[in-house]
């Protein structure tokens, strides 16, 4: 099958949409599918970055997001279509989609394909967090119930998540949980064993007993917020 990963972020970018969009295109290609993703222009990325990819990478013309110029924000651009056009696509699938994503469904409405839309980026809370008006909040929910709802799936991380998701009009979500990545567990096992190595491990779950009992040498610090953050001084082994 041939899937177009419309995506707001891609390597070398660093943050969670950019890296599930990696996962999910290795796991395409390690599957038998042909994937193609199509990602705004990088303010990091050199000449010939995108060739490390198994996968075609299409970039679309982007502009810095304001207060944030490190990320770019992907602009509707015939590109898009012409890239799915040539890819011959069989299923758009939308990371996270907001601009870029948004002109994605656009692209997709038009020449008649199924998709599947990845809800990653949580728009309303940012607007509580930044106290951006109730306003803001439900043109936030507005904007993201236009994109989801042209899909025929939304992809949620979590019950919470598929749970606020339907209660605000979002409609035909399905979880998507997230797992653990085998081979990085076991080459963090391998470093934790290297003389003047020290593992530390921040964060917590009900997943945790599993990479305790891989790497028995590693500090676990559980969850961390605030002023207990990582940067505070490690306890004694």
């Amino acid at each position: 099958m041939r899937i177009a990963i419309i995506t707001e972020s891609f390597p070398p970018d660093v943050n969670g949409v950019a890296h599930c969009v990696v996962r999910v295109a290795e796991n395409l290609i390690r599957n038998g599918h042909h994937p193609l993703v199509i990602a705004p222009e990088s303010a990091r990325a050199t000449l010939g970055t995108d060739n490390q990819f198994p996968y075609p990478v299409e970039r679309i013309p982007s502009i810095p997001l304001p207060g944030y110029p490190t990320f770019r924000l992907g602009l509707p651009s015939p590109r898009t279509r012409r890239a799915v056009a040539e890819h011959g696509t069989d299923v758009v699938h939308l990371a996270s989609p907001v601009i870029l994503g948004a002109w994605g469904s656009h692209v997709a409405k038009a020449l008649d394909l199924p998709m599947v839309a990845v809800y990653q980026t949580d728009l309303p809370s940012y607007a509580r967090a930044y106290r951006l008006g109730a306003v803001t909040e439900a043109f936030a929910w507005r904007w993201l119930r236009d994109i989801h709802n042209a899909a025929g799936r939304t992809l949620a991380p979590s019950t919470v998540t598929a749970t606020d998701l339907r209660a605000h009009g979002i409609e035909r979500v399905r979880l998507w949980g997230r797992g653990v990545d085998i081979e990085r567990v076991d080459l963090l096992a391998s470093i934790a064993t290297l003389p003047g190595v020290r593992l530390v491990v921040v964060g917590g779950g009900p997943a945790e007993e599993e990479p305790r009992q891989a790497i028995p040498s590693a500090v676990f610090l559980g969850e961390r917020d605030g002023l207990d953050g990582p940067g505070r001084p490690c306890p004694p082994s």
